[in-house]
């Protein structure tokens, strides 16, 4: 049998081969145009999709590295600012410390005053210190709130709220890109446990300290503070006389919640006083230990595991001009002295905490940086061009398409006429 093959088939396959060879080459020339081989997922479906999930990442790696960044500039800020803050607490020490020196004339206190006002409001700028977006760094969630704000006695209210805004700088990575105001500057803890001592002038109606007094809190400490209540120490010397000999000794009485539950006991300078009411089982047991105590010193404890740190400082504003003879004012500007060393600690800390902040965000960014740089790669590897490959086959394709040109030519021309 004998299968005839039309003219026009012969036609029609000759033209498609053509246009086939002419796509190849223009799709080569685009690659070649763009270094891409995989434009389109008709390219090579298998390695398209590949490539969209490498997108994918890379897209979310970019918005995580967003997030670093402004989480690192919060952070550098908030750093900054707490650095200002152990600044001035170490500069606002230097001052009491001048003023406690009872050799300075009255306008020489009066100067440390204004001093003192000057560094208690730089304290002021530094705890409402703002972002580079104009958030405030320390008023927690209440970003858009003024954290500090003086009230008419003098003191400064905290108006932000207890939380800590974060950043998510990977799938489930968050850090903190924020502190509260009141965790820094109002709840700082106190540096002598869990009480804090209050001092006033002797008179003849009402208990203090003696006239020189050195009198000074060293500690002052309870194992259950949920039952702290107010607490008066005071202290007498008295004659004793053992053996012969007649000797002095310091005793104490100790009054707690109104009730006095030691009368006329031997003081120990090492051991200080240590109590547990004998009638409640399980009862708290007291510490406190004094130093520079004279006889008919008295002392009232408050309890208190935190203080406000501008509390502090606005006692010494409040004892710069009292007369230096006032031992009570001596021993509020060594409390404050006291106040502003604990209050340094915990300021380096809270620096301390930022600081591993950053490094954890440096090393997610880091972390980040490498794993983009293995996705370009492998996204590289599916998607770009091998040129040479390219080339060589461009060449050949082009050589296809001119030897299909040159048959194509040839065969138009045949006809039966060319045999007749």
């Amino acid at each position: 049998m004998i299968n005839r093959v039309s003219t026009a088939s012969q036609y029609q396959n000759l033209t498609s081969n053509l246009m086939r060879k002419q796509g190849e080459l223009n799709q080569t020339n685009g690659q070649l145009s763009s270094g891409k081989r995989v434009e389109t997922a008709g390219d090579d479906p298998v390695s398209s999709v590949t490539i969209q999930n490498y997108r994918q990442q890379l897209t979310q790696i970019d918005q995580y590295n967003s997030a670093i960044t402004l989480a690192n500039n919060r952070l550098q800020t908030m750093e900054t600012a707490i650095a200002g803050v152990e600044d001035n607490l170490g500069a606002t020490k230097q001052k009491v410390l001048g003023m406690i020196n009872g050799a300075m004339a009255s306008n020489d206190r009066t100067a440390f005053k204004d001093e003192l006002i000057s560094l208690r409001d730089g304290l002021l700028e530094l705890a409402n210190s703002r972002d580079e977006a104009g958030n405030y760094v320390f008023a927690g969630n209440q970003s858009d709130t003024k954290p500090f704000m003086e009230a008419t006695n003098g003191s400064m209210n905290y108006h932000g709220d207890s939380q800590s805004r974060y950043a998510q700088i990977d799938k489930s990575v968050n850090v903190k890109t924020s502190l509260p105001g009141d965790q820094l500057f109002t709840d700082v803890p106190n540096s002598y446990g869990d009480y804090r001592p209050v001092f006033s002038d002797k008179t003849a109606t009402a208990g203090g300290l003696t006239d020189g007094s050195k009198l000074h809190l060293l500690s002052a400490t309870t194992s259950d503070f949920t039952t702290a209540e107010t607490i008066q120490v005071s202290f007498n010397e008295v004659d004793v006389i053992a053996d012969g000999k007649t000797t002095k000794e310091m005793q104490y009485s100790l009054n707690i919640g109104g009730k006095e539950v030691v009368t006329g006991e031997t003081y120990d300078p090492k051991q200080g006083i240590v109590y547990k009411d004998p009638a409640v089982a399980d009862s708290a047991t007291l510490n406190l230990k004094f130093d520079g105590i004279s006889s008919g010193d008295s002392i009232t404890l408050k309890p208190a595991q935190t203080i406000n740190i501008f509390d502090s400082i606005q006692s010494a504003i409040d004892n710069a001009e009292r007369p230096t003879s006032s031992p009570a004012a001596e021993a509020n500007l060594q409390r404050v002295i006291d106040d502003l060393d604990s209050g340094f600690v915990h300021m380096n800390q809270q620096r301390s905490e930022v600081g591993t902040i950053m490094q954890q965000v440096d090393r997610q960014l880091e972390q980040h940086l490498d794993f983009e740089l293995t996705l370009n790669q492998a996204q590289s590897g599916l998607e770009d061009l091998d040129y040479s490959k390219a080339i060589m086959d461009m060449n050949q394709q082009m050589m296809a398409l001119q030897a299909s040109q040159q048959a194509f030519g040839q065969t138009k021309q045949l006809s039966l006429f060319n045999y007749i």
